[in-house]
């Protein structure tokens, strides 16, 4: 592929910090390879956003014999610097841990408000370990309620027992660092950040900087070394994971990439008018996205289908996903789904034990977390106060299907295949990003449109810019995946 001249730039820059704002499909893996490939003497660390990105790109460079450059996930980097292996680690600390072992018998409460303060503990940890507060204090509360802004019932919560909140996350923190509890994965990259590391490395090259977090910044700012942000601000979609957009962080010179070499002139002039559209009725003059299409015919039409070629499906919801799977329930359509169909939640342990809460079948309720309510809108009630995504998205699978799931998973289940021989591919934006599609089709009423935008600003209650920014990216994400064909939602 001949590389263009903004490429180029990149390639040649002297800076010793610089950001390179890409948009998607512009080559920013082949530009960051040749910028590593001219410079054989330095010692450079690339830096991904997950473990399978680090292993396609370690594939890559051995590919391209580049011994110079080292590949990790920011969490193995922390892992190896903070020895978490002297931890005893887990994926997750429960609500009902918390609830059991540090709260219960020391505020006097209702069982559901002690679990909500429960679960503020949990969220404001994950919240603090991600940051790049270096206290637990004030600063840090004031700080979490402006990122989250809770609802009005756990808003209060937060508020009446603010010193409590505080008190018990010091606890359980220092319990984690004497090993006297398991600690989760992101405590060893807290420990990272606040032994304030030093990387040995001449040139730190960092992928996808829209999704870093606070504490992976914090540390990355400390280093000597010359440092490269690489990242697209409008496939920033995991604020809901605390991530920051690094690119509006950093004041450097910025470089961009703007030629997408994944689609036609004509969708890329289309997104973009969308987009800015959005962005504008968000009164946010400060991003614009500018992208330029290739002369590729990519088609934007109605409906997707009949003529034997591969679909992917893409949604913005996984609720919204399963729904739509039962439009192709007929013939003899073979699927596929990306990332796993397991990932998807469809039904699992977990499904099941809300299904058997939701009967009030509690003899066949396994899940250890779902045991602990007494009844269905009480579990509903807590996803909904906690604003978890997945509960909720649970809770509402289970009570739009019901028995159905049961016919539905193993309907789908029989159809499972390959991808490469998959008549149908079924995907969330979330699961889409980073990869590419001959045909999509984005799910109908399940993406932001331009009215809601709209009533959203009217309604102060309703106007929380990072959301509505968030699902703007979301719609660009996924409207930005298609190589031949999509049928895109209407905004």
């Amino acid at each position: 592929m001949e590389l263009t001249d903004e490429q180029w730039a990149i390639i040649n820059a002297s800076e010793h910090i610089l950001k390179v704002n890409a948009v998607a499909g512009s080559g920013k893996t082949t530009t960051l390879l040749e910028y590593a490939k001219r410079r054989p003497k330095q010692r450079i660390l690339y830096l991904t956003f997950n473990r399978s990105s680090s292993d396609e790109m370690k594939k890559k460079c051995a590919g391209a014999n580049l011994e110079n450059l080292t590949v990790q996930t920011f969490h193995a980097l922390a892992y190896h610097h903070a020895n978490g292996r002297h931890y005893e680690l887990i994926n997750d600390f429960s609500e009902w841990t918390i609830f059991d072992g540090y709260v219960k018998g020391e505020i006097d409460e209702k069982r559901e408000k002690m679990l909500l303060i429960s679960w503020l503990i949990k969220d404001m940890m994950i919240f603090y370990l991600n940051s790049s507060h270096i206290y637990i204090d004030k600063a840090l509360l004031a700080s979490y309620r402006n990122e989250t802004q809770p609802q009005n019932k756990v808003g209060i919560l937060l508020s009446c027992y603010a010193d409590f909140i505080l008190k018990t996350l010091k606890n359980i923190l220092t319990q984690m660092k004497k090993g006297e509890i398991p600690a989760i994965h992101d405590f060893y990259l807290k420990m990272f950040h606040l032994s304030k590391p030093t990387l040995f490395y001449d040139i730190i090259l960092i992928d996808e900087a829209q999704d870093l977090s606070g504490v992976m910044l914090d540390v990355l700012k400390l280093q000597k070394a010359s440092r490269i942000f690489v990242g697209d601000t409008f496939q920033q979609i995991y604020a809901f994971r605390y991530a920051i957009n690094a690119l509006d962080k950093i004041d450097c010179l910025e470089y961009s990439l703007t030629q997408t070499f994944r689609f036609g002139e004509p969708l890329a002039r289309k997104i973009s008018k969308i987009v800015n559209r959005g962005y504008g009725i968000l009164n946010d003059r400060r991003h614009f996205l500018k992208i330029t299409g290739t002369n590729k015919n990519t088609e934007i039409i109605h409906s997707l289908g009949g003529d034997g070629q591969q679909i992917t499906v893409i949604s913005r919801s996984v609720l919204k996903l399963f729904s739509e799977i039962a439009n192709y329930l007929s013939g003899n359509l073979k699927f596929y789904f990306e990332g796993g169909y397991d990932s998807y939640g469809f039904m699992n342990a977990r499904v099941l034990s809300v299904f058997y809460l939701y009967q009030e079948n509690y003899d066949k309720i396994n899940d250890k977390f779902i045991k602990r309510f007494s009844r269905f809108y009480k579990l509903r009630d807590f996803a909904k106060a906690s604003q978890n995504r997945q509960l909720l998205n649970t809770c509402e699978l289970v009570q739009t299907y019901r028995e159905d799931l049961f016919d539905l998973n193993k309907k789908i289940k029989q159809r499972l295949v390959s991808k490469e021989v998959a008549d149908v591919i079924f995907t969330t934006t979330h699961k889409a990003k980073g990869q590419e599609y001959q045909n999509v089709h984005m799910v109908r009423e399940d993406f932001i449109t331009r009215e809601q935008l709209e009533n959203a600003v009217k309604n102060p209650d309703e106007y929380n810019f990072q959301k509505l920014r968030e699902e703007l990216n979301i719609f660009y994400v996924a409207a930005t995946r298609a190589i031949d064909n999509i049928s895109l939602h209407k905004f």
